[in-house]
């Protein structure tokens, strides 16, 4: 885990220590301008909580108890825990939190005329802080992120953050130090939310689920308002808004053009609600097995089903441009066309990438120009993948070579995972199902050459003849088709030997 130090200072001439009460992984301090108090949530992630006169009143954490060391020792405070300690000086109650000794920010709490203020300093590019209204949600830099319980309506600055009109605050500090475990870490603190898979058939608005975040209302009638869109959903995603719904009746002023990709965009987004007659009812049905499974991992561990590229690929400092871009899960990366033309350039990350509708393969880490005709969102998958999508003979398993890959798709009706695995080694492919329910699977493994046997398969001629125990190769897009039957509970492995 990267090392990181926190300073936390409040800026009065002095603000010491006059008492503290520990117990329990919480510490209350009385300090000679006002109160503070710290509560560990977790090895990685404690709030701090701040008043003048009074703290501010919350709902409780619920978390599980977090193993500490506590020292009352000459001049400070400390608490270890397993990857953070937290020490206080009792002059100056300033605040530090280290893991390893190594700096990665200072954060100056200044009491203000109309508020308090929080000065960060180095402090490098901020991700989130949006949401919904007025709430600022999480934001997250340089490996730890910070969530405003009280005040959410705050001013947010590089470098600072000023708490409008108030004199307390509530904080929650996540030592990530990677996006994706800092958003685990704040669902502790807010609680685990499910949205089931009946919410992927496009609900009426009086049939939204409660954990669903309504999009802005704004109609979509300009090519402005569509890239809009797309920005709020990045930007909320980053602030750990798990579940974005968009009402189709904002599409219903668009015309044109715009009306056409912003449908291509809705047959793709996880959260619908309203009428879906002009939406592409077999491309949204295609997706549902992948949604299903991502929406399961949202409520496990808290992760947005919408990833914007700063959480995928967190040190790939290139991306950060590209808000408009972003990952469905972890396998698939969207590039929507939210201005006029039938060209789109994007910036790949690191890695190979399948263009999902041309089957054109691309080396990351490069800027490429490529036709977007209306009807589909570019859609890219990478190097390693498996991508299962719904069809009307068999579920899909798209496989990406050359390297290893595995899915753990959710069986709702089973609560558990089916697991898929893939791997080359030398001159044999080995794939894998271990099915949770009864079903025809069609591996679809792409760029990869007629094979010179597929284990207990034969041959066909067309991929309208493949039924399970056959295989068929697609010379035009270099793609080996295998379909298999597996039984509930069975381990159906399949060796392809070249």
């Amino acid at each position: 885990m990267r090392a990181a130090i926190l300073l936390i200072a409040i800026s009065s001439v002095h603000a010491g220590v006059v008492s503290r009460d520990w117990a329990n992984g919480k510490l209350a301090l009385q300090l000679d301008d006002g109160l503070a108090e710290i509560e560990w949530i977790s090895g990685t992630a404690f709030r701090y909580s701040r008043g003048d006169l009074s703290l501010p009143v919350l709902p409780k954490i619920k978390h599980e108890p977090v193993a500490l060391e506590f020292e009352d020792v000459r001049g400070s405070l400390k608490m270890r825990g397993r990857y953070m300690t937290i020490e206080i000086d009792k002059a100056t109650a300033k605040l530090r939190v280290s893991a390893n000794d190594e700096t990665i920010s200072t954060l100056a709490i200044d009491t203000k005329a109309d508020g308090l203020e929080m000065h960060f300093a180095p402090f490098g590019k901020i991700f989130g802080g949006a949401g919904p209204g007025d709430s600022q949600g999480v934001f997250f830099t340089d490996g730890y992120g910070i969530f405003m319980r009280t005040p959410r309506q705050t001013a947010l600055a590089p470098g600072f953050i000023h708490v409008l009109a108030t004199h307390s605050m509530d904080l929650i500090f996540y030592y990530g130090p990677t996006p994706k475990e800092i958003f685990e870490q704040h669902q502790i603190v807010t609680g685990r939310t499910e949205i089931t898979a009946q919410s992927l058939h496009v609900p009426s608005v009086d049939r939204l689920p409660l954990a669903a975040t309504r999009l802005p209302e704004t109609p979509l009638d300009s090519w402005e308002s569509l890239d809009g869109l797309v920005r709020t959903l990045d930007s909320w995603s980053l602030s750990a808004v798990l579940y974005p719904a968009l009402d189709l009746a904002k599409l219903n002023a668009s015309r044109g053009e715009i009306a056409k990709r912003a449908m291509d965009l809705a047959a793709v987004l996880p959260l619908l609600y309203g009428d879906a007659s002009h939406i592409n009812a077999g491309l949204r049905a295609a997706w549902t097995p992948y949604l299903v499974t991502y929406l399961r991992e949202a409520y496990d561990r808290g992760y947005p089903l919408i990833r914007p590229l700063p959480v995928q690929f967190s040190r790939d400092k290139a991306l950060e441009r590209q808000p408009e871009v972003f990952m469905l899960g972890d396998e698939v990366l969207l590039a929507p066309v939210v201005s006029p033309g039938s060209r789109r350039r994007i910036q790949l990350p690191r890695g190979l990438w399948t263009d999902l509708r041309t089957n054109t393969e691309y080396k990351g880490n490069q800027a490429i120009n490529i036709d977007a005709p209306v009807g589909q969102v570019p859609t890219f998958s990478r190097n390693g993948a498996i991508l299962p999508l719904a069809a009307k003979q068999a579920m899909e398993l798209h496989y990406f070579p050359s390297l290893g890959g595995e899915f753990f798709l959710w069986e709702s009706d089973k609560r558990e995972n089916s697991q898929f695995h893939a791997a080359p080694a030398g001159d044999f492919t080995r794939i894998e199902i271990e099915s949770q329910v009864s079903r025809s699977y069609e591996w679809v493994i792409h760029h990869t050459n007629r094979p010179l046997d597929v284990e207990d398969c034969k041959p066909v001629r067309q991929r309208s003849s493949l039924k399970p125990g056959t295989w068929w190769h697609d010379d035009a897009r270099n793609d080996l088709h295998v379909m298999v039957r597996a039984e509930a509970g069975s381990d159906k492995i399949v060796n392809i030997s070249f």
